[in-house]
């Protein structure tokens, strides 16, 4: 750990309390424990903490009253909420009160302290620069540059409607902050804003992640799960990197933006909700569209206000501040001192950043974490590694084709565990490169208890 985080377990139920007092003793945090809600708001107004871990169901103060309380602070920690008593309106609740997460006993120990290693992480990288992290997001999107004032007009009169909004910008222009500013600056604003990255899950399980499914619908799909749609009822949807989207799953979404409802997977149930959505990509639609990869009709639907975020080569003059805010962000989070001078600032300034501020972030960071000019640094620092092009909907849906084709058109049998060999190996070696090798998260992505997955990596000689 960079530094020592206080962190509050609270729960009626003494055993818990121990376990958990102990676990996070035993990771070099400071630990204090409560026995109900209004103790837990006592201490918290008493002491600064990075993480409160809850129970939900307490004497005096319930953890769902707790939470409200909490999130009203101008500086709350993250919460992870845990309750013996799993239910749908628990789970939604404390999501759209802003939960990092919620856990269900009997709970994995070490699923809990990676949850808490992420939450406290969270609660790191907020403006700590500013010295108060209850500052409206907007703070972190710095520049002055005129195109800089244009986009914050635009900003300003988006977010008082509830117009579909669609951002586009290179990679690491920060289309996601520009979202969140929206949301923050909207009548939404103390309502949830629900992030889903389409690139990043895969399609046959996207439908799941945005409009949930019920227990039984699929095989893995051993409880229930809430939709990000639902948890963003209210609130902001904010759908990344929209172009890589099946098509099929296009077609419902527009139906989704259409009529405001959706049916979970495996549920005949209709169910409406008032969501605004945001989306955003780095692709070219237009393009997308032309060659029948992307449905015009959603083009259209989506793009009712679009926003376009400029490169950083096209704002240079803002360099200089965002180099300082990054300086005074690690400086801060390392307890280092690390001098910006002019001189770099020059050097900053001449680059062309392909990667744009999201580069330039890193590049401050190594700097700071190095104590090095950035002339100074190997250039290999700066190498980017050629990544090809996501492959298209049609091209993945080809490639699935050719490996059904020759599963069927050979002459072997048990054609189905011939599949699972084909597909489960580099999927568990995909997603655990994924999410760091870490059991628990990769299990909670497939549906699967954490025994699955290892009896999946024994079977496929993949276990460390």
């Amino acid at each position: 750990m960079e530094r020592s985080e206080r962190v509050l377990v609270v729960d009626n139920d003494r055993s818990i309390r121990w376990v958990l007092e102990k676990a996070f003793a035993d990771e070099g945090y400071e630990v204090d424990t409560a026995a109900d809600g209004k103790s837990a708001l006592d201490m918290i107004s008493r002491k600064r903490y990075a993480l409160v871990v809850m129970d939900v169901k307490m004497p005096v103060m319930d953890g769902i009253t707790a939470l409200t309380r909490i999130r009203e602070l101008p500086d709350p920690p993250e919460t992870i909420m845990i309750t013996a008593y799993s239910s749908m309106e628990n789970t939604v609740e404390a999501m759209k009160l802003g939960a990092f997460d919620h856990v269900v006993k009997p709970f994995d120990l070490p699923e809990v302290m990676d949850l808490a290693k992420r939450a406290v992480e969270r609660y790191r990288s907020r403006d700590v620069s500013s010295g108060s992290t209850g500052q409206p997001i907007t703070e972190r999107i710095i520049g002055d540059s005129p195109a800089m004032r244009e986009l914050y007009k635009l900003l300003g009169r988006v977010a008082s409607t509830s117009s579909s909004v669609f951002i586009t910008g290179e990679t690491g222009s920060g289309k996601d902050l520009y979202a969140r500013a929206i949301h923050s600056h909207s009548s939404r604003r103390d309502e949830p804003f629900v992030t889903v990255n389409c690139a990043s899950i895969p399609g046959e399980l996207l439908e799941s992640e945005l409009f949930g499914h019920e227990k039984g619908a699929f095989t893995g799909a051993t409880a229930l799960r809430i939709g990000k749609c639902e948890l963003a009822d209210s609130g902001t949807l904010f759908l990344d990197e929209i172009g890589s989207m099946r098509l099929d799953l296009q077609a419902k979404l527009l139906t989704f933006l259409q009529r405001s409802e959706f049916e979970r997977v495996g549920s005949s149930v209709t169910r409406r909700v008032d969501v605004r959505v945001i989306a955003a990509t780095n692709a070219d639609l237009q393009d997308l569209t032309a060659r029948g990869l992307f449905r015009e009709d959603l083009y259209f639907r989506l793009m009712v206000v679009p926003i376009h975020i400029p490169p950083l080569r096209e704002r240079r003059e803002d360099i200089p501040a965002l180099a300082r805010y990054f300086v005074d962000r690690y400086n801060t989070r390392y307890g280092l001192h690390f001098t910006l001078t002019d001189d770099i600032v020059a050097a900053l300034e001449t680059r062309e950043w392909p990667g744009n501020v999201r580069e330039l972030e890193n590049s401050i960071h190594l700097m700071v974490v190095l104590q090095s000019d950035v002339r100074a640094l190997p250039r290999s620092c700066f190498a980017r590694p050629e990544t090809p092009e996501p492959p298209t909907a049609i091209a993945r849906n080809e490639t699935i084709g050719k490996i059904v084709d020759d599963l069927v058109g050979g002459d072997g049998g048990e054609l189905l565990e011939a599949a699972h060999r084909i597909i489960e190996q580099p999927l568990l070696a995909r997603l655990l490169s994924h999410v760091g090798d870490n059991q628990s998260e990769a299990a909670k992505r497939l549906g699967v208890s954490r025994n699955t997955i290892r009896k999946l990596l024994a079977k496929y000689g993949m276990l460390t």
